[in-house]
């Protein structure tokens, strides 16, 4: 990985604290709903997020936010509600509250293009995008059961949010047949260049699984045949030196297209795992993750790194969602 000179990176670590530290964030992967044992209303979500953070300045100003409902598996295999309804729940919210972003979730196998098609006539300035999580639905990425929802995302200018994993056997071997394979997603996102796709996890399921992830992007971004982007939704979530996440930005600043870390989103899942539970009561981990991460590139990339900072907290998603009709300042 390319270095950067430590005198230049304690000199922008002291000259760019307050600007660094004390930053709008749109937190680009967000739940409501039911998952297992746990249950978000809107409601809750809306308190946790209009609360300051324990440094005293970071605030996080918008989320794109879904509706767990919708994604989780109840009886018979199927979501707990369907996309008419379970999406409505979150659209309602919304026209309340302008933090939320919301992205619509789709089910391809179990609901039609046509309900999602629905809603975007009743909500055309609600609804900011779409969501889909294919290890839910049990159904590959890559199947054309995909295709009618991708052109409605192409029809409307609405970008897709997609769960990535990477699935690994015992021994820690990478296999690649899982549903939520970052390069399934590819393939789909391929035959719509104009629909920007999120790797969700930049590749869930730890180091290895990160970097197949981290690879599609590239290889999408080399071949410029797809808008991919990833979110760092529990990417490094319990590592404080973030070695993922600094691995994906020195690669991005240096493509054969130059510096693509416009592809890269902050998210973090909440308010599941960590960020979840006790998150509604306490946001340490949430806090905890935003510094770690901002003290990471500050220690890797010294005179860019307020920049960096500024873009993948913020100015990353705010570029993405340009065409969405969101008040969003500088």
């Amino acid at each position: 990985m390319e270095t950067y000179n430590i005198l230049n990176s304690i000199s922008s670590i002291k000259n760019n604290y307050n600007l660094n530290f004390k930053g709008k964030i749109i937190d680009a992967h967000v739940h409501c709903g039911q998952w297992n044992y746990d249950k978000f209303s809107c409601e809750n979500v809306i308190d946790f997020f209009s609360k300051k953070f324990n440094n005293g300045k970071d605030y996080v100003d918008r989320v794109i936010i879904s509706n767990l409902d919708c994604i989780k598996n109840g009886k018979n295999n199927k979501p707990l509600k369907d996309e008419i309804n379970g999406n409505l729940l979150l659209l309602k919210a919304a026209i309340k509250n302008k933090k939320f972003i919301p992205f619509v979730v789709c089910q391809p196998g179990h609901g039609s293009a046509e309900n999602i098609e629905i809603l975007l006539n009743k909500y055309p300035d609600i609804i900011k995008g779409f969501k889909f999580h294919p290890a839910c639905l049990g159904l590959a990425a890559n199947d054309v059961r995909y295709i009618p929802y991708m052109k409605l995302a192409e029809k409307y200018n609405k970008p897709c949010l997609f769960h990535s994993e990477v699935l690994s056997d015992e021994a820690g071997n990478i296999l690649r047949n899982g549903v939520s394979d970052p390069d399934f997603i590819y393939e789909t996102a391929k035959q719509f260049p104009n629909v920007p796709v999120i790797l969700g996890h930049m590749g869930l399921g730890g180091d290895k699984a990160h970097k197949v992830g981290i690879n599609t992007l590239l290889k999408s971004i080399e071949n410029d045949d797809a808008k991919l982007y990833a979110d760092l939704a529990w990417v490094d979530w319990d590592n404080p030196t973030k070695p993922n996440i600094i691995y994906v930005i020195d690669k991005l600043l240096h493509t054969p297209k130059g510096d693509m870390t416009s592809r890269l989103l902050f998210g973090t899942d909440a308010p599941l795992g960590v960020f979840g539970e006790k998150a509604l009561k306490q946001q340490g981990a949430y806090d905890a993750n935003i510094r770690n991460i901002k003290n990471a590139i500050k220690n890797n990339f010294g005179a860019d790194a307020n920049t960096l900072i500024s873009r993948i907290f913020y100015r990353n998603s705010k570029k993405l969602l340009n065409k969405q009709n969101i008040n969003l300042t500088d």
